[in-house]
């Protein structure tokens, strides 16, 4: 190829900036990241099954520092992790349970641990149990408004909020009823909603894993209509 003049044409490229060296995300400092449902989900089916199961007596009580154990371990920090992941990703629900439970967990298992005993000894075990009724009062009320909002996502999202608002609730029914009879047997129902909760938890996290994992639907998680 020539040239009007007869002179051979030169061939001139297009600059093209280089690439940059540096991750890209939606920050300025870090790169996009996974969602933290999955981890918070597992985590938080971890403690609630971990509960059910001593709650139901197929554990004896002495069992229990697994139970803490497990709040302050993979429960607690799971949950913040997870919860700080989703705030990462501007994710307002996921981010707050997250964090929230990740609080609940954490303070259940460091006065279960720690101040149990001497509130027992100071106050008694009515008083001890009122104390716990109110606690678990508030963080029920708590799990009642996720369990409203996860109407708006999925119900594989309702389902482990609604269980958990229900063992929330038996649990300060036996509270108030302390040594009675009727009070141990709302806590043995509360452990066995607290393991389907576990179950409801534990299939959100695999649903979320396996299904980006296929890059397709391989369990359903049964979202949401859109609003018209």
């Amino acid at each position: 190829m020539t040239t009007q003049d007869g002179n051979p044409a030169v061939a001139t490229a297009t600059p093209v900036a280089p690439a940059p060296s540096f991750p890209t995300g939606s920050g300025h400092f870090f790169p996009a990241t996974a969602p933290g449902v999955p981890l918070s989900a597992f985590a938080f089916a971890f403690a609630v099954g971990m509960l059910g199961i001593l709650d139901t007596g197929m554990l004896p009580a002495a069992a229990d520092g697994m139970l803490i154990a497990t709040l302050l371990g993979i429960g607690s920090i799971g949950l913040f992790i997870g919860g700080l992941w989703e705030y990462r990703a501007g994710e307002l629900f996921g981010g707050t349970f997250g964090l929230g439970y990740a609080g609940f967990l954490f303070s259940t298992g460091i006065f279960y641990k720690f101040f149990y005993g001497p509130l027992f000894t100071a106050a008694g075990l009515n008083n001890t149990n009122h104390v716990l009724a109110a606690w678990f009062i508030m963080w029920a009320i708590f799990t009642g408004i996720f369990a409203i909002g996860a109407r708006t996502i999925a119900l594989a999202a309702v389902a482990p909020f609604t269980l958990a608002f229900v063992v929330l609730l038996l649990t300060v029914i036996s509270e108030f009823g302390g040594t009675s009879s009727w009070a141990a047997d709302f806590l043995k129902t509360a452990g066995w909603f607290g393991i389907l909760d576990s179950l409801a938890a534990g299939y959100l996290g695999a649903a979320l894993v396996i299904n980006t994992c296929y890059a397709r639907t391989i369990c359903p998680l049964f979202p949401a209509k859109p609003r018209g």
